[in-house]
């Protein structure tokens, strides 16, 4: 079953992020990105649509959560993991936060989502976020 969260505004955004707990205890499985719309030989991918879909395991609630940041005009994953078990962040969600976006960009959504090791996150700044929720139904 597929369930589409088409909030209007960063209020309901925060509701849609209360709906799925603020993926607590959930982990990015993936992420994509994608540009639409830009020349190639003017190298003018800055202009360019960009779209990113970050999948999300909302465990233990048996469903994935596929959260789309439409018209993206800035993004960035800030890790400073260097030492530990791992050779990069781990990918397990603290807590995701939204609000709204910084002069000149007030009128979009700003997206901080913090994962366990506490020096990694990922930052956007879109015009709009759409949620669409796969519920296992075993």
């Amino acid at each position: 079953m597929v369930e589409k969260f088409e909030p209007k505004d960063i209020d309901e955004v925060g509701e849609v992020l209360k709906h799925f707990n603020q993926f607590h205890d959930g982990y990015v499985a993936s992420i994509e990105i994608k540009f639409k719309n830009y020349r190639t030989k003017d190298n003018a991918i800055k202009n360019a649509d960009k779209t990113i879909i970050l999948k999300v395991d909302n465990y233990p609630n048996k469903q994935f959560v596929h959260v789309e940041f439409l018209d993206v005009t800035s993004f960035e994953i800030i890790s400073e993991w260097h030492t530990g078990p791992r050779a990069g962040p781990t990918w397990g969600i603290c807590q995701a936060l939204t609000m709204p976006a910084s002069e000149p960009n007030e009128h979009e959504i700003f997206w901080d989502f913090y994962f366990l090791c506490a020096k990694a996150k990922y930052e956007v700044t879109c015009s709009k976020i759409v949620f669409f929720e796969f519920k296992d139904t075993d």
